[in-house]
């Protein structure tokens, strides 16, 4: 569970929607906008961050997705510090794009 992990962003905004085969959080943070963080758990736990993109979200639609960017749990557990990292190169890649 990574809603201790999300806790250290200090978001703004905060929606969980658990969807079955994942959970997906719509976070939004205060210089660095809106994020989709999608939760999978299973042998290996992982979480996809990414922008929000058109269409339906769902869990097959982030995986498939080429956007965004993921975080593995390799037995340590995924903290905040792991997404804020992939949140500012996803923010850095962005402005770049524009």
């Amino acid at each position: 569970m990574i809603e201790n992990a999300l806790s250290e962003l200090n978001p703004l905004k905060t929606l969980r929607n658990d969807l079955g085969e994942c959970v997906m959080y719509y976070v939004e943070l205060k210089d660095l906008g809106e994020f989709l963080i999608f939760e999978f758990q299973g042998k290996t736990n992982y979480v996809k961050v990414m922008r929000p993109f058109p269409g339906r979200w769902s869990c097959d639609s982030a995986l498939y997705n080429p956007r965004g960017l993921y975080v593995f749990d390799l037995g340590k557990g995924i903290t905040g510090r792991d997404i804020i990292s992939r949140i500012e190169a996803i923010s850095k890649w962005s402005q770049t794009m524009i």
